[in-house]
């Protein structure tokens, strides 16, 4: 089985998902628990590698081959981001907007 990945919607969702913990960050809060805002991480993820794909397909016509290699690809850069690049800022950014709501 071979798996084919076309390159423009995996350079754009793994840009996109280098910053997506920024955007998680505007909607968790900090008195969630651990465990809720690791369900709205995957569900932003999962809604990013959507839109990633839809955009394609209306862009070109094209319907991506493999795209739950493209949603797995979304969670992981998710999460690695944020836990080895954004993790203090979006933590800021999580805390900034939880005040701001108050």
């Amino acid at each position: 089985m071979e798996i084919e990945i076309p390159t423009i919607p995996a350079g754009i969702l793994t840009l996109l998902s280098l910053l997506a913990p920024y955007v998680i960050a505007l909607i968790n809060r900090p008195s969630w628990s651990a465990a809720t805002k690791r369900v709205v991480a995957v569900v932003a993820s999962v809604v990013l590698a959507a839109a990633v794909i839809v955009f394609y397909y209306v862009y070109t016509g094209d319907v991506v081959p493999s795209w739950p290699v493209l949603v797995l690809l979304a969670i992981v850069v998710v999460q690695a981001s944020h836990a080895l690049l954004t993790r203090g800022s979006a933590d800021a950014v999580e805390r900034a907007s939880s005040r701001a709501r108050e």
